[in-house]
């Protein structure tokens, strides 16, 4: 099924989902940006720090998804977009970022400094001649967006302020320029605020955040229409991001997500019921209990694994599950 990177990457890449992202987090929702407008760019970059001595170490950086937005008109590029995908919490995302948006912009420099030489137009005067970059000339904004893909609270830096030591004044601060982090991070949105992204990003980020606890995760399939027709792609970056292993059907695009968690329930019960052959019989009741418990499968189903698997009668079984519930 592949690895969270993959996937994720994959699933973002997409117009619909990319587009759905920068018009949710910068518009509020409002349609400013069509799939239509979306151009994929190239996302390496070379960047050049300096080793020892001096030495410079050409390192190459690549951006998950970076794409160029275009006008209504379809000919005008007014902004460049950027996406970062974390399957892990980065704790200098900050600086991360910022050489990231620091690389795509010197690129256009670098760019619009290559055309004037090859048209041979080196400029008015020296300043235009040293840079290669003439006063008419313009960069174009970048924009980045992380997208955290775990269940639990981003806990790391979202600014550059906070990765300064404490103690440092605000007469050096205030000359220190910052960068902030543009983050989506599911487990500190509320499904109202995860409700301003209209495509099935909505779904894939509340399925990630509601995961860590089984029965809010079965309130939300169950009452959800949304989860009996997702997206293959959707659905995979789901079983990846939120660590279950669904059986998808091959061949199927559209996935009945209630289904794909009760068989891998059903899955999940059986190993149990085969562990608890093997171990002393009364533990192996007890973990079918527990399976049913914290998947808020009910009484009713705990007393039908056990009269299946068990041999015991449906009052045996009953009484069996009251005393252990």
């Amino acid at each position: 099924m592949g690895d969270k990177d993959s996937v994720t990457k994959e699933y973002m890449k997409q117009p619909e989902r990319f587009a759905d992202l920068f018009n949710g987090f910068c518009y509020g929702g409002e349609q400013r940006i069509q799939p239509g407008d979306l151009r994929d760019m190239d996302t390496a970059s070379i960047v050049l720090p300096y080793g020892s001595a001096g030495a410079a170490l050409p390192e190459q950086k690549a951006r998950d998804v970076l794409k160029l937005a275009l006008k209504t008109d379809g000919r005008v590029a007014y902004c460049i977009l950027g996406v970062e995908n974390q399957s892990k919490i980065h704790l200098a995302m900050p600086v991360r970022n910022m050489l990231y948006d620091a690389m795509t912009l010197t690129e256009q420099v670098v760019a619009t400094a290559s055309s004037h030489r090859k048209a041979n137009n080196h400029g008015s005067d020296d300043a235009e001649y040293l840079s290669g970059f003439h006063r008419e000339d313009k960069i174009l904004p970048v924009i980045t967006i992380v997208v955290y893909w775990g269940a639990e609270a981003w806990d790391a830096p979202t600014t550059l302020r906070e990765m300064y030591p404490e103690g440092i004044g605000e007469s050096v601060l205030r000359y220190a320029n910052d960068y902030k982090v543009n983050l989506v991070a599911p487990a500190m949105m509320t499904d109202q605020q995860l409700d301003i992204f209209k495509s099935d990003l909505k779904d894939v980020l509340k399925f990630i955040k509601h995961s860590v606890s089984k029965a809010e995760l079965a309130n939300l399939v169950n009452s959800n229409k949304a989860y009996k027709s997702l997206d293959r792609l959707a659905a995979q970056t789901i079983s990846v991001c939120a660590g279950l292993n669904f059986n998808l059907p091959v061949g199927e695009e559209r996935i009945d997500m209630c289904k794909a968690i009760d068989d891998m329930l059903t899955d999940a019960l059986n190993e149990g019921m085969d562990k608890g052959r093997k171990e002393a019989t009364n533990e192996g009741m007890l973990n079918v209990i527990a399976m049913a418990r914290d998947y808020n499968l009910g009484k009713e189903a705990a007393v039908q694994q056990l009269a299946k698997r068990y041999t015991l009668s449906q009052d045996d079984a009953m009484s069996f599950v009251n005393q252990n519930w």
